[in-house]
C-alpha cells in the first residue's frame, strides 16, 4: 500500500455462468482403502465462531466455501491481534467481487479457470475506471503487460498481492491469487491488517471493508451479506457445540468434497486420484487439508490413530471406523449432529449421511485424533 490512500472505485458485476470473464476491480485490495464397496445402502444462531461454516451455503461451491472457512481459522496465526474474523467476512467480500467464482471450474485444491480477470485500468472509463494503473507484475498474473488488472475471486491488484497480501493458503509452496484458497486467505489478511482489530464490532468491520474498496456504497452491500451469512447455522455436534479450530477445518475440509465419485484406492493428502476417493482416502485428504496431520491409508490402519473414545463422548473431527463387513473396512468423520462425511462405495459420492438407522447395527471404533 505504501501509505498512499487514493481512491478508484469499479463496479463489481455478478459474473454470468455461461460468459467469460467479467471485470471487476477493488483500489489496493489485497486470497489405499478395504473400504465399503460391498456394504448395503444406508437411509438416507449468533454469527459462526472463525473456522466454522454451514455444511452448505446457497450460491458458494463447496470449495470456495471450505477456502473461505480455512482462511477465518488460519489467519489468527498469521495476524495474531485480529478478532472475530469469520467465515461470513471473507465470503461478503467473495459474493460482490466474484460471485464467489460462479460459472468458473474450481478444482478441489482451489485452482480457478478460467482465470477471472478485471477491467483493463488504462483510465478509459470502463467499468468506472477512470484512473491509469501501468503494468506492476510484467502480465505475469494479469496477461497484460501495458496495464494492470484485478485478479482471481477476491479482485487483488497485482501490486498489492505481490506484497505483503499475497498468501499460500493451500500450502502448495506458491501465492496464487487465481486460487481459491490463496485468494481468500490473502483477503482474511488483508482486512485485518497489522494492528488490533476486532471484526465482530460493526464499526470496525466497516473500517476493515473500507480499507479494502473505498466506497461507502461497497461497504454497505459487502456487511449486507456478511450479516445474511452470519444468520446461518453453524456445524454443531450434538450437544450444541460448534466445531471450531482445526476440527472445524478438517470438517468443512471433508464436506467441500462432497459429490465427488468414489473410487477404490482414490484419494491422496492434496485431492481425489483416479477421479475420487474412497473412505479412507477421504479422510487422509480431509486431516491433511484441515490439520495437516498424515493418517495412515487404511481404515484399518486408522483404527489405532489417535485414542479411543465412547460412542457417547463423540464429537466432531472423530473418526468413525466401522466394522460393516468382518474387517473394519469403512470408515468416516463424524460432523456433529448425529451425521457423518463419507465416502460410502462404488456408484455412489462422497455425501452426508446420518450415523443413525443403517450404520449405527455395527461395531464403531471412534478415534479422536485432534
Amino acid at each position: 500500500m505504501s501509505g498512499l490512500r487514493k481512491t478508484v472505485l469499479i463496479a463489481s458485476p455478478v459474473l454470468a455462468a455461461a460468459v467469460g470473464v467479467v471485470g471487476v476491480l477493488v483500489l489496493f485490495i489485497a486470497a489405499v482403502a478395504n473400504g465399503a464397496a460391498g456394504h448395503e445402502e444406508e437411509t438416507a444462531s449468533p454469527p459462526a465462531a472463525s473456522g466454522t461454516a454451514p455444511g452448505a451455503v446457497a450460491g458458494i461451491s463447496p470449495v470456495m466455501l471450505s477456502a473461505y472457512t480455512r482462511a477465518a481459522s488460519n489467519v489468527r496465526t498469521l495476524r495474531p491481534k485480529c478478532k472475530g474474523m469469520r467465515w461470513s467476512v471473507i465470503a461478503g467480500i467473495g459474493k460482490i467481487e466474484s460471485n464467489h467464482a460462479a460459472g468458473h471450474s474450481i478444482t478441489p485444491s482451489g485452482d480457478i479457470s478460467p482465470r477471472i480477470l478485471g477491467v483493463r485500468l488504462n483510465g478509459s472509463g470502463a467499468g468506472g475506471n477512470t484512473s491509469a494503473f501501468s503494468d506492476t507484475d510484467h502480465g505475469r498474473l494479469d496477461g497484460d503487460t501495458a496495464y494492470d488488472r484485478a485478479v482471481g475471486p477476491m479482485q487483488f491488484l497485482p501490486s498489492t498481492w505481490n506484497g505483503p497480501s499475497g498468501q499460500d493458503g493451500n500450502n502448495d509452496g506458491a501465492k496464487d491469487p487465481h486460487n481459491a484458497f490463496d485468494a481468500a486467505l490473502g483477503t482474511a489478511v488483508y482486512l485485518c491488517g497489522t494492528g488490533t482489530t476486532d471484526l465482530s464490532q460493526a464499526d470496525q468491520l466497516r473500517k476493515a471493508v473500507y480499507r479494502y474498496n473505498h466506497s461507502d456504497v461497497y461497504v454497505d452491500d459487502v456487511t449486507r451479506h456478511v450479516a445474511e451469512y452470519d444468520r446461518l447455522p453453524a456445524t454443531r455436534d450434538s450437544t450444541g457445540g460448534t466445531a471450531t479450530g482445526r476440527a472445524g477445518a478438517v470438517v468443512n475440509a471433508a464436506l467441500a468434497q462432497r459429490g465427488t465419485p468414489y473410487v477404490w484406492g482414490g484419494g491422496s493428502t492434496t485431492g481425489p486420484t483416479k477421479g475420487g476417493y474412497d473412505c479412507s482416502g477421504l479422510m487422509l485428504y480431509a486431516f491433511y487439508q484441515g490439520a495437516r496431520i498424515t493418517l495412515p491409508r487404511t481404515s484399518q490402519q486408522m483404527r489405532h490413530s489417535g485414542t479411543r473414545v465412547p460412542r457417547s463422548q463423540i464429537r466432531p473431527g472423530d473418526l468413525i471406523v466401522i466394522n460393516n463387513d468382518g474387517n473394519w473396512g469403512h470408515v468416516g468423520l463424524y460432523a456433529g449432529n448425529d451425521t457423518m462425511i463419507h465416502a460410502p462405495r462404488p456408484g455412489k459420492s462422497v455425501e452426508t449421511t446420518s450415523t443413525s438407522g443403517y450404520w449405527e447395527r455395527y461395531d464403531w471404533d471412534v478415534r479422536r485424533v485432534l
